[in-house]
Formats: structure tokens, C-alpha cells, sequence
């Protein structure tokens, strides 16, 4: 018995131990968060119409994202996905041109995004969706890097509220 309560206290001693170790590492890993602002265009539509927003981004200085088409196949793209409601499709997702950025000691320019940018959408709604407020579901996935590294990925719920008259 006084060998497990034994083994049990130096366990404990050893959980502690690689937790206190391991918050200046999470510190200095903190991830950098993008300023997520979803818009709409039009507030009231009717159904069988199409309604356009977008998602205005902001990221913190000397930060950059990678673009929705990364040069690379092994960096993570940016993408905004939709959980769309019943009767509701993706007409069209415009992502801004990227602007190439080259890492220090690469050859080919990284294709990123940087501080502002907006990712426009516009939604097309059948002619049976219901009359009231329509919650548009989505998230924003992203991979922020700074001029020595990438943090690791993020994915942020968003989500636009529209009218059906």
C-alpha cells in the first residue's frame, strides 16, 4: 500500500513538474488572432434572391496569412466554409489577389495575405426559404506567420445574420 501511495505522489510530482515546464513554451507559442468582421451588404432579401457579404480580416502587424492557393502544397491555406441552412447554396467566393512574400533564405515567394483583407461571398436562396431571420453559419481557417515563423492553425466560428422578407 505504501508503495502505490508512494508512486502515486511522485507521479503527481511528475505531472506538475512537466505542466510548470511547459507554460513558458505555450507563452512563447501564443498564436496570433486575426480581427474577424462578418458583414452582410443587404440586410432584408427575399426568397429566390441572392445575398452578398463578406468577412473583413485584420491581422496583427508584420503578420501574414497564407493565401487560399499556397505556392507550397505543405502550407495550410486560408479558407472560409459555410454550414449553410436548408435551401441555400454558394453562388460565388472571392478571395483578394495574394501578394508574394519571400521568406529569408528561400528562393519562391510565398503567396500570403497581410494585414487587411476581405474574403467576398454570395449566397443564392431558393424561392421556398421561410420568411425571419436566417443565421449563416461558417468558420475561418487560417495559418498566421510572422517573418521567422508559422503558428499553428486556427479555426475561428463566424457567422452572418440576414432577413427573409
Amino acid at each position: 500500500m505504501l508503495q502505490i501511495r508512494t508512486t502515486l505522489v511522485l507521479l503527481c510530482f511528475l505531472v506538475t513538474g512537466l505542466a510548470l515546464s511547459a507554460a513558458p513554451t505555450d507563452a512563447q507559442l501564443r498564436r496570433p488572432r486575426a480581427e474577424l468582421t462578418p458583414v452582410v451588404l443587404q440586410q432584408a432579401i427575399q426568397s429566390g434572391q441572392a445575398v452578398s457579404g463578406e468577412l473583413r480580416v485584420e491581422l496583427p502587424d508584420d503578420i501574414h496569412v497564407q493565401s487560399d492557393e499556397p505556392r507550397d502544397p505543405y502550407l495550410i491555406p486560408t479558407r472560409l466554409r459555410f454550414t449553410l441552412p436548408e435551401g441555400v447554396t454558394v453562388e460565388e467566393m472571392t478571395y483578394p489577389p495574394s501578394t508574394d512574400w519571400l521568406l529569408e533564405g528561400s528562393d519562391e515567394p510565398l503567396a500570403v495575405f497581410e494585414h487587411e483583407f476581405a474574403v467576398e461571398w454570395r449566397l443564392a436562396l431558393a424561392a421556398d426559404v421561410s420568411p425571419g431571420e436566417m443565421i449563416i453559419p461558417g468558420s475561418f481557417t487560417y495559418q498566421a506567420c510572422d517573418d521567422r515563423i508559422c503558428f499553428p492553425p486556427v479555426t475561428a466560428a463566424v457567422e452572418w445574420r440576414v432577413t427573409v422578407d
